[in-house]
């Protein structure tokens, strides 16, 4: 286990294992963000991002609740020039995490509220425990945001309604609306979305990073600008050699052997 980076930061925790990272908010009672937990995460996730070694992420929260959202004390006094310097920390603490290089899961141990459902549309799969809920209270605390990127993975009027209303969405309801991949009792979450990275981690590495940048390039292209960009990353996949070695290991049926074996 390489604990390098944990306790970098004094509430976001990090440990790394064979290029697997798992990523705890650690901020008591509910792991809400301020200003500075919004620093710490851009910090630790851009850390991250500069390691050759990292192969996929879990990003989690300590105790019950993933994350609860902002902390509204950080509000009660913020003026216009604050709000803008304060919101402009928050998009690049978000983007930190979205142009993460290597896919993110988020192991959802319970409610994701604010920020916290902004934070796991960020990611690239969603593994939630069955205590989890969703919802975007912001309206009653004088704010707004994070329904853009609630809508990458939520229906618009689904959305909207969360926007409007602050009305919490459960587990189930998220799992039969596709915005979360797998439900789960909460003592199983974290195991399941590292069972996943670890599958994700055995891939070839310069493959999947290929695929990250992709994806997250794509999605706001259209239908044949997307395909056109795939096209050349799988001309860019196809100078390594670690595809060669991907179809010879299919062929053989046997594993793949790739030169930076975790």
């Amino acid at each position: 286990m390489d604990l390098s980076l944990d306790k970098l930061e004094p509430e976001i925790r990090v440990e790394v294992d064979r290029g697997v990272a798992v990523v705890r908010f650690d901020r008591p009672p509910v792991n809400s963000f301020n200003r500075e937990m919004y620093s710490q995460m851009r910090r630790t996730f851009r850390r991250l991002s500069d390691r050759a070694d990292l192969r996929c992420v879990v990003l989690t929260g300590r105790g019950k609740v993933f994350c609860a959202g902002n902390d509204v004390k950080d509000f009660v006094d913020l003026d216009v020039d604050q709000s803008s310097e304060y919101l402009a920390n928050v998009r690049i603490s978000f983007a930190a995490l979205f142009d993460c290089p290597v896919p993110v899961i988020a192991a959802i141990n319970g409610p994701a509220v604010g920020t916290g459902i902004a934070l796991t549309s960020l990611c690239d799969i969603r593994i939630a425990s069955e205590t989890a809920r969703f919802a975007l209270p912001e309206i009653d605390v004088g704010v707004l945001g994070g329904s853009r990127h609630v809508m990458r993975i939520a229906p618009q009027g689904l959305t909207r309604k969360m926007m409007y209303t602050g009305v919490q969405v459960s587990a189930a309801e998220a799992l039969a609306v596709s915005m979360v991949e797998e439900v789960l009792p909460a003592d199983a979450v974290l195991a399941r979305a590292l069972e996943v990275a670890n599958t994700i981690a055995d891939k070839s590495p310069s493959a999947i990073r290929l695929a990250k940048m992709g994806l997250n390039r794509v999605e706001n292209m259209t239908l044949n600008e997307g395909y056109e960009f795939e096209c050349k990353l799988t001309t860019e996949v196809r100078r390594s050699e670690e595809a060669s070695e991907g179809a010879r290991a299919f062929l053989e049926k046997r594993r793949p052997r790739y030169a930076n074996e975790r």
